[in-house]
């Protein structure tokens, strides 16, 4: 700690009961005789600091176009308080956050970058995270600045941050519903940014985007649209991507970013993104029917070819099998990006097909049936490259340890579509064990494997005729009856095999015979 004698001379000289005069002093002072890692020594001062005077030096440093002393020496000393946990999270200092949102994008003297660090330290804490979105007219003069700003790539990154750690909290505190409001006027003010911008501000804001949706669950956005609606948002961010899709031989890297941002507004607001694609009306609540129709045409084509890039690659033996395995993965990371599309759409549109009265005028049954096409395309593909992986690594917990979210958005896409359509039913067959084997050996994605294949077991005994309750019931008495009394074309395959009931006994946590004699001998 300083000399005791020296921090108590800067806390006199930076009291409320001091001059302007003195307060300068001690603020050229601070900085000399306290060191910046001193927590202690500068939780004194800031106890006694007159921070209005602190603010009045923010402003009046704005105002001035040439001189920025004033501002310099105040966002400094902002700075080092902001680095101290117990200072950072003080009213006295969040209160300051509209005014460094404004000093952030000031284009001298390196004091926007300094501002937008003590922002970033502050932000670390969820109370400022909280105060900014109680504010968010001050990310969106941000965003406006960064417009016309001589560093827009830098005011991008710090808006990617700022997005990120709002979504953060939103995720994590009970109280979502009274944030959605800030929430959803934050993120709509750089997503129109990003649709209007023909500057690089425009690809810059794409990461910001992206990790403003990730840390958001379906539940929270459900939540926060039923409080704000968030179409405008969606129908921005949609925009923006189409605009960089279109460019796709331009800006190829772009492009990859955008889908991938697409990939987490069809997580979490289908509704807007497919309605006006499956329906006839005209002036349906979601983005336009083109972009959401060219978004699941693209998935379906980037997802083959990122199969084909997999599947080209000559089959690895010997000790560099596993490390070689990754490699081909790391070929194939646009799969899950557009599985995960692919899945959203079919989710979505069996849901919301379900919901519609029978013969309901109002499906576009030519722009379902078209989509499907394509989406049964990939579906086939994807069949392919699991029974080749599996080939290759001769290992189904190999390939969930060598690519775990490969395998998880592989799986969710293709149960949707098998519990949809038995055509696939029989090229899946092998796909069948796969699944039994991750569900029964992996304690990180057993559950949600499982999630993911049940409806696939309940639509495959419904077209068998077949009550999901008795054949659980016989799974648990070992009285298997696989009377298949709709044996038509329209039947699936699986139902009768050991690889469908053993599957079946994974996701109904109903022990085989093995397992019971394993138990019994031990």
């Amino acid at each position: 700690m300083a000399a005791r004698e020296q921090v108590e001379k800067c806390a006199r000289l930076l009291s409320r009961k001091s001059t302007d005069d003195e307060k300068f002093a001690g603020l050229l002072l601070l900085p000399r005789v306290v060191d910046a890692q001193d927590a202690e020594s500068w939780s004194l001062v800031f106890d006694a600091m007159d921070m209005r005077f602190i603010e009045r030096l923010l402003r009046t440093g704005l105002k001035q176009s040439e001189d920025n002393m004033l501002l310099n020496i105040a966002v400094s000393i902002i700075d080092v308080l902001a680095s101290h946990t117990s200072i950072a999270t003080s009213p006295r200092m969040l209160e300051r956050i509209p005014t460094l949102c404004a000093v952030a994008v000031a284009d001298t003297d390196n004091v926007g970058a300094e501002a937008r660090l003590a922002l970033c330290r502050l932000l670390s804490h969820d109370a400022a995270a909280e105060m900014l979105l109680e504010l968010p007219d001050s990310l969106a003069q941000i965003v406006s600045a960064a417009k016309t700003s001589s560093e827009p790539k830098a005011i991008a990154q710090f808006v990617d941050y700022a997005l990120n750690r709002c979504s953060q909290v939103v995720h994590a505190q009970c109280t979502i519903a009274e944030r959605a409001r800030g929430w959803v006027s934050a993120v709509t003010c750089v997503a129109a940014a990003f649709e209007q911008s023909h500057t690089i501000l425009k690809f810059e804001l794409i990461s910001a985007l992206a990790n403003a949706l990730e840390p958001i669950a379906t539940t929270d956005a459900a939540v926060i649209d039923e409080q704000t609606p968030c179409l405008p948002l969606a129908m921005s961010i949609s925009a923006g991507c189409i605009g960089i899709l279109k460019q796709k031989s331009e800006t190829t890297a772009y492009a990859d970013q955008a889908l991938a941002l697409y990939s987490h507004l069809v997580r979490l607001w289908p509704r807007y993104v497919f309605s006006g694609l499956a329906t006839h009306n005209t002036k349906a609540y979601a983005v336009d029917k083109k972009e959401a129709e060219l978004v699941l045409r693209l998935a379906c084509v980037e997802g083959q070819a990122s199969l084909d890039a997999m599947m080209i690659a000559p089959p690895s033996a010997g000790p560099h099998e596993a490390a070689e395995d990754c490699k081909r993965i790391r070929r194939g990371w646009k799969l899950p990006v557009c599985a995960e599309i692919a899945a959203g759409w079919l989710e979505w549109v069996a849901r919301w097909l379900d919901e519609l009265p029978p013969d309901s005028p109002n499906v576009n049954e030519a722009a379902i049936y078209t989509v499907m096409n394509e989406v049964q395309k990939l579906a086939t593909a994807v069949i392919g490259f699991l029974v080749d992986w599996k080939e290759r690594t001769r290992s189904e917990q190999a390939m969930l340890a060598n690519g775990p979210e490969l395998t998880v958005s592989t799986v969710h896409f293709l149960a949707q579509w098998l519990a949809t359509d038995p055509k696939l039913h029989r090229a899946a067959m092998p796909v069948l064990p796969m699944c039994t084997a991750w569900i029964l050996g992996s304690s990180d994605h057993s559950d949600t494997i499982a999630e993911y294949v049940r409806p696939c077991i309940s639509f495959a005994l419904e077209t068998c005729g077949i009550s999901e309750a008795q054949y659980a019931d016989d799974l648990m008495t070992h009285e298997l009856h696989h009377d298949r009394t709709r044996a038509d074309e329209f039947a699936s395959p699986w139902v009768g095999t050991i690889e469908f009931d053993d599957l079946a006994r994974a996701v109904y946590s109903i022990p085989s015979d093995e397992d019971m004699l394993r138990d019994r001998q031990s």
